[in-house]
């Protein structure tokens, strides 16, 4: 992996970043209030879904964070092992905590307070996905299955692990 390829996910990763803390702060209360309002039978489970929602977020953004050490120890040229797997781990665990939040919440909504709509299923299934991707990719890594990505670039003089 060259510099440019990781200066290139860094910016993903801040803009992933920022996208996530404007959905915190600005767009998840403002979408919960006006479905509270549109759905008065339901308006009690704007505040705990909203908590929920922003808490998931949050785990999305320390798995974030984690991609961004993961950056910088390739960038660094460490070897794949030990502290960088500890970060892979902590990623893994973020993204577990993120889906399975988001697999409660909708559980919650189709199951218990019957507000299911087809696009909910879309949302479980896609939840389930994510954390399925997370474990995939973290064994992938862990087999070193995608140490090709971190080998030496000659043309940009990069060392691999």
């Amino acid at each position: 992996m060259n510099i440019q390829q990781i200066r290139l996910l860094r910016i993903a990763v801040v803009m992933l970043a920022l996208g996530s803390i404007l959905a915190q702060v600005f767009i998840t209360p403002h979408v919960a209030r006006s479905f509270a309002e549109a759905y008065p039978e339901v308006a009690y489970l704007e505040r705990p879904y909203t908590i929920a929602v922003i808490v998931a977020i949050a785990g999305f953004e320390l798995a974030l964070l984690a991609v961004w050490q993961i950056l910088s120890i390739v960038k660094r040229g460490a070897a794949f092992t030990g502290s960088p797997m500890r970060w892979v781990n902590f990623m893994t665990t973020c993204f577990l905590f993120t889906a399975a939040t988001l697999i409660g919440i909708i559980m919650h909504a189709t199951f218990i307070a019957n507000i299911g709509t087809p696009a909910m299923l879309f949302g479980l299934l896609a939840s389930i996905a994510f954390g399925a991707s997370a474990l995939v990719l973290r064994t992938a890594v862990k087999r070193g299955l995608l140490t090709r990505i971190f080998q030496d670039d000659p043309e940009q003089g990069i060392p691999g692990p």
